[in-house]
């Protein structure tokens, strides 16, 4: 199933403090990026505003800077242009969000519902990769907030 996910709400900062301060959206699309990779996906990532500088999308992440409309407009949008909003999972900790998008008819999870299904992943990740690949994980599982020993 593609996931979407709610970048600046998630990232907890505002679309202008994310433009001047690229290093922690960059390292965010990085994570995702991996972990598309890991389950062999696609994901989305809508943000507020515009990328000035267009910068590079990673592997299989779509990245969506949605100006003129919020992130969460242009979500609802696309929700409703599809004609299965049922495979979409929409990440994001905004409650209304998320109440809005089951509505059209997609699930949704917070970042600490989506954080518990990927612990699961890189476990499984884990106990099938080599100790290269587990520094990779454990960096990774630190990113996204989980405890590393729930990998071992």
């Amino acid at each position: 199933m593609p996931y979407w996910f709610d970048g600046n709400n998630l990232i907890g900062q505002p679309a202008a403090v994310s433009a001047r301060e690229r290093g922690t959206r960059r390292a965010f699309l990085a994570a995702l990026s991996e972990y598309a990779r890991a389950r062999r996906t696609r994901v989305s990532v809508y943000f507020d505003g515009d990328d000035r500088d267009r910068s590079p999308q990673p592997p299989r992440v779509e990245v969506r800077y949605c100006a003129p409309l919020s992130a969460d407009e242009a979500m609802l949008r696309d929700l409703r242009g599809r004609r299965s909003p049922a495979e979409i999972i929409v990440v994001t900790n905004d409650r209304e969000l998320g109440a809005r998008c089951r509505s059209e008819g997609a699930s949704s999870l917070t970042w600490q519902q989506f954080s518990a299904r990927l612990g699961g992943a890189l476990k499984a990740t884990a106990d099938n990769k080599g100790k290269e690949e587990n520094i990779r994980l454990e960096e990774w599982a630190a990113y996204f907030g989980l405890d590393k020993n729930s990998l071992e």
